[in-house]
């Protein structure tokens, strides 16, 4: 099993180069917030205060001051103008889901999409809006929502004519498909980027762009993202040796830039595109050099991400020097690095450590790191995320060259206000007819439950006057034969106990096994009176059953033993006839009641008898019937006859225990 794991990781050597880093760092949010120096004929919803201090604002981003940008933030929505309140809105989404605060972002978000209904803002200021909302899926590695949202700002920016917006959107859209490991497309949209910040900076020169913004900075980043596709075009073909002398030329030309700008980042992203394309054609001390230079000019906004970047390079140019533990070492810290910046980091990080630790012979954390990598990685990305992107993409492609933007865009309102309304009333219709429906079946229930309880009580008051005429014929024949008076009142109050139960157990479900046996044994000591040297009985009760928490329907037993006694054992000549009655359960966990007698059998009886056990089946058949409605269990009962003679009568119920 390792030597397959290991295996598989040697498969896929170098693949966190191709896991993408998230590019939404933040000075793509100085780039940002040059979207509204641009002045077009729209209206733009512009903070005259936002405006006016974005340069010192992007020189806070550039050189890692994230919180004196956050400072200016807080000045600008004191303004107090619809506008300002708007800018600082988007502003600080962006600030939230660069530190990983994501929870705060939507707020934002949600205020801004208000605010932006309320004052009627240009097309432009949607574009940014969708813009921001695409980093912050990004950020989540949602990374479907992320490209719906960069093609929905790309719409709105093209259908403006806003150069600027557009390349935004496309440098967005290409650190997608960077995320997706489609590099090919990534190039695509950075190509188209790039054209447009060469064209802004011509408009520049010629004075058409009023705002005259530092279009270098924007150049100096794209060519750093450059640089690391060219690097992961290579990593997949290593036959397309061109594309490391396009990485390193691109990579030192965004260096220049960001050293002309001010820029940490882009000079930190070009070192790390340097390191990687010193690796590919073996020059690893040149790699180690590039590494500190990365580290070095690191700064303190991103340095868990720049620490990541640097420490996995390290580990990887050390094992290639065949340092292990070294190797091993830069690992852990490249991990460590990660879990404090991204979780989409992590997965390479741990593919690191486990390559390490297999490299120096640590086989138990090198599968803990193979555990917890799989896991990752199948949570962050799968192929259902590139077919559902891919397709918006198409999607966005095919309507674009049928239709002209604006009208899309009017279409796409239009139709999201019809699914929304759609929506709503489907919403509402599902809602209505699922109370409905409750309500009507609780009503059901409640009838049915009704009727049952009903059915049950005339179950039992059917077996009331046989049982009452029986009873009290005899009492009759006892006065008849004695004229002892103190044994008749004895016997008539057992008479008028029995019977208070009888009628009691008309509205009884269940009555305690304990009550249950008490009046049978007084039943049994009247038919004894009734029918006197005829029969004996017995009440016998497993160890297992507590008879004061068990519970049992009244009145099952009484119609079976009454068929006994004055049945099974009239007309016999035998002295030794027995009645005994169990309480047991099976290993189904059922309680079993058996009424055993040794008398003349069912098949000796007559036809008055039969029919008269008939009736007694029968009732007593439609009360289990109930009863498994009821409880929803399998209740049941059968009557046989005994070959030593005599009938034995099983009733199986759901053992039931007091609430």
């Amino acid at each position: 099993m390792f030597n397959q794991i290991l295996q598989f990781f040697i498969r896929s050597k170098k693949e966190y180069h191709r896991q993408q880093i998230l590019k939404c760092t933040p000075c793509f949010i100085g780039l940002m917030l040059l979207a509204s120096t641009i002045t077009t004929a729209q209206n733009t919803c512009e903070c005259p205060e936002e405006k006016r201090r974005i340069p010192e604002i992007i020189q806070c981003f550039n050189t890692g001051k994230v919180e004196d940008a956050v400072r200016i933030f807080e000045e600008i929505r004191r303004v107090g103008t619809p506008e300002c309140r708007l800018a600082y809105c988007n502003s600080m989404a962006q600030y939230y889901f660069n530190k990983n605060e994501t929870a705060k972002v939507k707020p934002l978000m949600e205020e801004e999409r208000r605010l932006l209904d309320s004052i009627l803002c240009g097309k432009m200021a949607y574009s940014r809006h969708f813009s921001t909302y695409g980093n912050y899926y990004l950020s989540l590695n949602n990374y479907e929502k992320a490209a719906d949202s960069f093609l929905e700002a790309l719409g709105y920016s093209e259908g403006t004519g806003n150069l600027f917006g557009q390349q935004r959107s496309l440098i967005s859209l290409a650190n997608v498909f960077s995320n997706l490991h489609q590099y090919d497309k990534s190039l695509a949209y950075l190509n188209r980027a790039e054209a447009l910040t060469l064209t802004l900076i011509e408009q520049s020169k010629s004075g058409k762009v009023t705002v005259k913004a530092n279009f270098n900075n924007e150049l100096g980043i794209i060519l750093s993202r450059k640089a690391s596709i060219y690097n992961n075009l290579f990593e997949q073909n290593k036959t397309l040796v061109t594309y490391l002398d396009s990485a390193l030329i691109t990579a030192n030309e965004s260096i220049r830039l960001g050293f002309e700008v001010q820029n940490q980042h882009t000079v930190c992203d070009g070192f790390s595109s340097l390191a990687t394309q010193a690796q590919y054609t073996n020059q690893l001390a040149k790699a180690l050099q590039y590494t500190d230079s990365v580290l070095a000019y690191a700064p303190n906004a991103l340095l868990e991400k720049y620490r990541y970047d640097a420490f996995g390079k390290k580990s990887e140019i050390y094992s290639a020097l065949k340092n292990y533990p070294l190797a091993a070492a830069y690992a852990d810290s490249a991990l460590v690095a990660a879990e404090k910046f991204n979780p989409q980091m992590v997965v390479s990080a741990l593919q690191l450590v486990h390559e390490t630790q297999v490299l120096v012979g640590n086989p138990t954390r090198a599968l803990a790191a193979y555990d917890r990598f799989t896991i990752l990685k199948d949570s962050l990305l799968n192929i259902d995320k590139f077919n559902a992107i891919n397709e918006l993409e198409q999607q966005y492609n095919k309507v674009k060259n049928e239709k002209s933007i604006i009208e899309l865009t009017q279409e796409r309102q239009i139709f999201q206000l019809r699914n929304r309304q759609l929506l709503f009333g489907f919403l509402l219709a599902a809602l209505t007819i699922v109370a409905l429906v409750f309500f009507q079946r609780q009503r059901a229930l409640k009838a049915k439950q009704a009727a049952l309880e009903t059915e049950q009580r005339l179950n039992r008051a059917r077996m009331n006057p046989h049982f009452f005429f029986n009873a009290l014929g005899a009492l009759q024949g006892l006065a008849l034969k004695t004229n002892d008076g103190k044994s008749i009142v004895t016997h008539l109050s057992k008479f008028a106990a029995i019977m208070r139960q009888t009628l009691e157990s008309t509205y009884t479900e269940y009555i305690p096994l304990e009550q249950e046996t008490n009046y049978l044994q007084q039943y049994l000591d009247l038919q004894k009176l009734r029918f006197p040297d005829t029969f004996d009985y017995t009440i016998q009760l497993a160890d297992d059953l507590d008879e004061t928490q068990v519970q049992i329907p009244p009145m099952l037993i009484q119609p079976f033993a009454e068929n006994a006694i004055e049945h099974g054992f009239s007309g016999s000549v035998e002295s030794d006839n027995h009645l005994t009655i169990r309480f047991s359960t099976t290993p189904q966990k059922e309680l079993l009641l058996e009424i055993d007698d040794n008398g003349q059998g069912l098949k000796s009886a007559t036809e008055r008898t039969r029919k008269h056990v008939s009736r007694a089946t029968d009732i007593i058949k439609d009360r289990l019937q109930i009863i498994n409605q009821q409880e929803r269990g399998n209740a049941r009962f059968e009557v046989k006859n005994k070959e030593a003679g005599g009938v034995l009568v099983q009733i199986y119920l759901p053992l039931k225990s007091k609430a």
